[in-house]
């Protein structure tokens, strides 16, 4: 399926699973934008890897997106892809407040769902006018399809992300745009690194172990290049998506959706 992508941009690929893809991808030959928040990270990642190239744009900056991605395209009017990784997880117990904030909540939906459908607003007409094979994708999660009650806003935004996608996906079809959701499993990252001994004790202490990155990479590369999915899960999450799939599928064609 990356035959069809030559110039890929990547909003939070500053570490983990969205660095991981800025590798993957820098090693196909694609022309590759590595975007983040963190400077010095994009830095990093620029010297090492030959003829990467970077651009600082925080997601959570509403206001900005638009401008922001508006000059992305001038530099690069053959933009083809663009894959939202950007994300944000926090535990959090409502019923007792001080493990939460009214500023992380908006935070961490501004950054996980809101970010995602105001770049779609403004990439999706991009994509459409290049006339090719072009591609958006989305990243969700697990925890989109089965919610673990550590992570109550996180599960929320990612059930919305999906939704949205299915969505996006529909309204989509028959045009120029892949619409592909990503939807990872626990993966030994750092999104949940500060708070995964907690998760692990209120587990009893036998909390399921992380897949290692490389080893998730290497299965959803697969999957990518195989082009078969709407969506590319696998462990926890390929149980959820199938779920999903079965239960609601049979809705979709009956009322015509892609999905």
């Amino acid at each position: 399926m990356t035959a069809n992508i030559d110039t890929i941009l990547l909003l939070g690929a500053t570490s983990g699973i969205g660095e991981a893809f800025a590798r993957y991808f820098h090693g196909k030959g694609k022309r590759v934008i590595a975007a983040g928040r963190r400077l010095e990270r994009l830095d990093a990642l620029k010297s090492e890897l030959k003829g990467l190239e970077t651009f600082q744009m925080d997601v959570e900056d509403i206001p900005a997106i638009e401008p922001k991605l508006n000059e992305l395209f001038k530099t690069y009017p053959d933009l083809d892809s663009v894959f939202v990784i950007a994300g944000i997880m926090t535990m959090g117990q409502f019923k007792d407040p001080s493990t939460t904030s009214t500023k992380g909540i908006v935070s961490e939906v501004t950054t996980n769902l809101i970010a995602p459908m105001v770049i779609a607003r403004t990439v999706v007409p991009h994509l459409l006018s290049l006339k090719r094979p072009t591609t958006f994708i989305t990243v969700t999660s697990g925890l989109a399809y089965m919610p673990l009650p550590f992570f109550p806003v996180y599960n929320a935004t990612k059930a919305g992300v999906h939704n949205f996608t299915v969505v996006l996906r529909t309204q989509l079809t028959g045009t120029n745009v892949n619409v592909i959701e990503v939807a990872p499993p626990y993966v030994a990252t750092d999104l949940d690194v500060k708070f995964r001994e907690e998760q692990n004790k209120m587990q009893g202490g036998k909390g399921h172990p992380p897949m290692p990155l490389k080893e998730y990479m290497d299965v959803t590369t697969k999957q990518l290049e195989e082009g078969k999915d709407k969506e590319l899960a696998t462990g926890f999450s390929a149980m959820g998506v199938s779920a999903w799939r079965g239960a609601f599928q049979p809705l979709l064609d009956q009322f015509g959706f892609a999905g």
